[in-house]
């Protein structure tokens, strides 16, 4: 399986990407919201909040693959400076 490192801002809906803590779950992008988290450094700007909502899956097999025994969906929160790791098809 080889991957990609993109920005959170890059993501799609039928992405399949791996969690923000880099441990070897994945996940397939049905949906997408955006949230603002404060800074911590009082400025009192906001950070960008992308949550991508999908089901768990077998990167390694088909997109469609939801892995037995896990949740339904459920989502992965990066920030918008935050880089995500997607699988690239190609």
């Amino acid at each position: 399986m080889r991957t990609e490192s993109v920005a959170a801002s890059e993501v799609r809906l039928g992405d399949v990407i791996q969690d923000p803590a880099g441990e070897n779950m994945w996940r397939r992008v049905e949906d997408l919201v955006y949230d603002s988290q404060a800074r911590d450094d009082g400025s009192g700007e906001f950070w960008q909040l992308y949550a991508f909502i999908g089901p768990m899956i077998d990167p390694a097999a088909a997109s469609s693959t939801v892995v037995d025994g896990l949740p339904g969906a459920d989502r992965f929160i990066f920030r918008e400076d935050d880089t995500v790791t997607r699988r690239a098809w190609s």
